[in-house]
């Protein structure tokens, strides 16, 4: 059994995902009901006791390792790690 879904969205947003499920799924008839398809299930998916990510795992392990760091300075040494990495493999593309 399958049931019809309706609904509007803009213009923009509708030829961007048009073009990216043809690209993945192939630019013929069904792409984008594939994509649409694909889409939905993992977001109805989610809700799921057993995909819910356990924070309470997390809590405190970057404040236990990064001890006397601030939220600021911990963010600039990302960001440094960030451009870092990037400075190193932009002559690879």
């Amino acid at each position: 059994m399958t049931e019809t879904i309706k609904v509007e969205v803009s213009e923009e947003l509708a030829k961007r995902f048009r073009k990216k499920a043809m690209e993945k799924y192939g630019y013929k008839k069904g792409a984008v009901k594939k994509a649409l398809e694909g889409l939905m299930e993992e977001f109805s998916r989610k809700g799921s006791a057993e995909e819910k990510p356990h924070w309470d795992s997390l809590v405190g392990v970057i404040k236990d390792d990064y001890k006397g760091v601030t939220s600021v300075e911990l963010q600039h040494s990302i960001w440094q790690i960030k451009n870092d990495y990037h400075n190193r493999h932009k002559h690879i593309r």
